[in-house]
């Protein structure tokens, strides 16, 4: 019985420690942009919580080859007090530099795992929006928006 309990304990124990090595301490979002149109950051990145490692304030452009799958890393960052959050709004221009409309991309995760939740992204207008959330245990949470 004294046995059983110390492989118990011992295993309890391991699982402890290799539970925080199996985490993701960093939330990433991405575009994919297969719509005509090219997006700009209206204001910037609010992070509600977690701490900004990248932002890329430049434009979101089109893809000019079919087919293509362009990823643009749109914002990285890392969590503090177990949970990360951010928005932003990103309006949509054509050709011509008329305005098409706006997106609103949104995400949350929380205590360093896999929790996704887009919230209220949404894009008024012609551009549809898809999203898909991959990632969290060891890996990365990525988010992903793709613009059609």
């Amino acid at each position: 019985m004294l046995k059983v309990s110390f492989r118990l304990l011992i295993l309890l124990l391991f699982l402890g420690v290799l539970n925080p090595v199996f985490a993701s301490y960093r939330s990433v979002a991405k575009v994919v942009n297969h719509s005509p149109y090219f997006f700009r950051l209206l204001g910037g990145w609010h992070i509600t919580e977690g701490n900004k490692i990248f932002e890329d304030r430049g434009i979101i452009g089109t893809t000019t080859l079919s087919g293509a799958r362009y990823w643009m890393l749109l914002l990285e960052l890392s969590f503090n007090n177990n949970l990360s959050e951010a928005e932003a709004v990103y309006e949509y221009f054509d050709d011509n530099f008329v305005k098409r409309g706006e997106c609103y991309f949104q995400f949350h995760t929380r205590d360093f795992v896999w929790e996704p939740s887009f919230r209220e992204s949404r894009c008024i207008g012609p551009v549809s929006l898809t999203t898909r959330h991959f990632g969290g245990g060891g890996d990365i949470d990525t988010y992903l928006y793709a613009l059609d």
